[in-house]
């Protein structure tokens, strides 16, 4: 009986301490699944901010590329004109009217010519009240023989309220001549692609408390509602992540709220300029905290034994859920960031799957967002994307390295940035890739390379054209009166026949100089709405004659296209020259294809293509270059007047070459 009621009074005993046990057990292990989802949570927002880090510093850095990029075109364009304008005044070829000729030909805002006292001598300005304002100051170093040439940069002209940037120039006479342009465009530039309105535009997202740019001074930039935060020498999470070079992140407050912090150096030209740091909100986290804490303690205290089991069921099952809300969420405001960036941005993982792959990727590639996602990046994605294969096989990243990408008809250049992402043991996660498509920026600065080229060439011919005339005259004149009015005593015939070979050869260098003349000074252009497929016809028509008798076959793609506005009958003799080149260039029984295509909404587009013998790329770098010919009677203008006569449109032209492969000549027109 004793024995029995012990077993009685003791058995609800294990009973309460079964259940304590289970109740500790169930506790301590939904502590550690919280620990867990916190931890799965915060990596997930960690890779998340690691993208968005490294997209934020690239695209900042490239903005800061492109506007110096633009700056140095300006300089070198005014420092051209300046150094034009000191030439033409040494040769005593410089007079009022040209000096403006010049300043509108250039869209050049005012040029100055000053005396050694630094006096304005004559202005490109039409008034006669033109106000030099300049400070002295700025340009002394001219004027005293310590340097040549002097950037003097953004000035502001009180008078008339605007902004100018200038250049400075060593007048040979002594003195200085100073050349402005209108500097509107390039501070709205500045503005519309620096790192302020980038940081501005992000931290309107939802989920993102700040974005900062901070140095050892202070605050650089920041988001919005921002004025005040620790230094970085007060703190040593930052002082430590000021030298690395890798993304930190912790758990900090700022004016009492929780912040997901995350810090990172911003390197330009391997130097540290600051440190960028994205402040994330953690209300998701606390909620899931919360929740957590009073479901544990209210099934705690009310539920037995099959309760526990089933909230621990239910706590599991939350976790999953409270994660997926969680990565849905991050994903939300990180992928609306990423899908409007103008760079493309894709991620890999360690099985070279496509993690990320934004609309920017999907435009550059041709693939979409369905067609690539969890598949091999090799397979499934076409052009060199050889670097983010490097980085996640062997850990090596890039940082805007140039790769020229082509497929289908498509030649792009492209820059390309690579990070890695490793996990706590140090191991490769994911691999992403930033590419900016650089393609029209190089293609614009070759067009302004080669019209300065001409330009100037083109200058300096009609210089030597017109000296070259009154004597050549002369000699003609000579030479005629000679044949009629001189009798010589022997060889006659012989006599003869040499003035009349003195008077032909002058008349062709006379048509030679008119063809040099024409370049330097070219017709204005007659615009009229014209069907580019009627102009290519006709064209045909005039050179089949030629073809024909070579064996040569035209292949005409000709697409609808609305009317473009162009002169004519210039179009007709840049199209002449282009095909009159090709026909030259196939030995014997050839085709020239020619097709006319919509580039865009904005360009249309005339390919001309050859199975002729090709060109080098040394010969194809010069072609356009006046008066360099490959031909024994060529005169080395075909194709500088093709140039002209399309930079007139405001279009372009592009070519392809390759030696017993044929060449290919695309011509982009705007379409008005």
């Amino acid at each position: 009986m004793n024995k029995l009621n012990r077993l009685k009074t003791i058995q609800p005993g294990y009973l309460i301490l079964i259940s304590l046990l289970l109740i500790a057990t169930l506790f301590i292990s939904a502590l550690l699944e919280l620990r867990q989802t916190k931890r799965e949570i915060q990596h997930i927002m960690a890779e998340e901010a690691a993208t968005l880090m490294e997209a934020i510093s690239i695209s900042g850095a490239n903005a800061i590329y492109s506007y110096l990029e633009i700056e140095k075109l300006v300089e070198d364009k005014l420092f051209a004109i300046a150094r034009l304008v000191n030439r033409l005044e040494q040769e005593h070829l410089l007079s009022p009217n040209l000096l403006r000729r010049i300043a509108e030909d250039n869209e050049i805002y005012q040029i100055y010519i000053l005396n050694k006292a630094a006096n304005k001598t004559i202005s490109s300005s039409t008034e006669s009240s033109a106000q030099f304002n300049f400070n002295k100051e700025s340009f002394r170093p001219i004027l005293q023989g310590e340097v040549d040439e002097l950037v003097l940069g953004i000035s502001e002209e009180a008078e008339q309220d605007t902004q100018h940037y200038s250049v400075a120039v060593k007048r040979n006479k002594g003195g200085a001549i100073i050349v402005s342009v209108n500097a509107q465009e390039i501070l709205e530039f500045r503005k519309s692609i620096g790192v302020g309105k980038l940081m501005q535009d992000i931290s309107d997202y939802p989920g993102m408390e700040y974005i900062i740019l901070q140095d050892y001074d202070g605050i650089i930039l920041a988001s919005t509602g921002i004025s005040r935060m620790k230094s970085i020498d007060s703190d040593s999470f930052l002082t430590a992540a000021y030298t690395r070079e890798t993304i930190s992140s912790r758990i900090t407050h700022v004016d009492d709220r929780k912040i997901f912090e995350f810090v990172q150096p911003f390197v330009l030209n391997n130097e540290t300029l600051g440190l960028f740091r994205i402040g994330l909100k953690t209300d998701h986290l606390d909620q899931a905290n919360d929740r957590m804490q009073r479901r544990m303690i209210i099934m705690s205290m009310v539920l037995g034994l099959v309760v526990l089991i089933a909230v621990n069921f239910l706590t599991i099952n939350q976790n999953y859920r409270i994660i997926n809300q969680a990565y849905r969420r991050i994903q939300t405001y990180s992928g609306n960031i990423l899908e409007h960036m103008t760079d493309a941005v894709i991620a890999i993982d360690r099985e070279k799957r496509v993690t990320l792959f934004n609309n920017a990727a999907s435009q550059l590639f041709g693939q979409s967002y369905d067609e690539v996602m969890n598949k091999p990046c090799q397979l499934c994605m076409t052009g060199d994307i050889s670097p983010l294969v490097e980085a996640i096989e062997q850990g090596q990243t890039y940082r805007d390295i140039e790769k020229i990408i082509q497929f289908n008809d498509r030649r792009l250049i492209t820059s390309i940035s690579t990070s890695v992402l490793k996990n706590e043991k140090g191991e490769i996660e994911s691999a992403f890739a930033v590419i900016k498509d650089l393609t029209e920026k190089r293609n614009l600065e070759e067009t302004i390379r080669r019209k300065e080229k001409l330009t100037a060439m083109g200058q300096l011919a009609s210089g030597v054209a017109h000296e070259i005339r009154n004597p050549l005259n002369a000699i003609g004149m000579i030479s005629q009166r000679l044949g009629k009015e001189f009798e010589p005593k022997f060889d006659e015939q012989e006599y003869h026949e040499l003035t009349r070979t003195v008077v032909t050869e002058v008349r062709r260098i006379n048509e030679i100089i008119q063809q040099f003349l024409k370049f330097a000074r070219p017709p204005a252009l007659d615009l009229k709405r014209t069907n580019i497929g009627s102009l290519v016809k006709s064209v045909v028509k005039l050179t089949s004659a030629q073809a024909h008798e070579k064996g040569i076959e035209f292949a005409l793609t000709l697409n609808p296209i609305s009317d473009l506005m162009i002169d004519s009958n210039q179009m007709k003799q840049a199209l002449l020259n282009i095909i009159q080149n090709s026909i030259e260039a196939i030995q014997e029984k050839g085709t020239i294809h020619i097709q006319s295509k919509l580039a865009d909404e904005r360009e249309a587009i005339i390919e001309i293509s050859d199975n002729g013998v090709g060109m080098s790329q040394e010969t194809l770098s010069k072609i356009f270059n006046l008066y360099f010919t490959t031909k024994p009677t060529g005169t080395g203008l075909g194709l500088s007047l093709v140039h002209q006569i399309i930079s007139q449109h405001n279009g372009r032209i592009e070519v392809e070459s390759e030696i017993g492969k044929g060449t290919r000549f695309l011509i982009y027109l705007p379409i008005n």
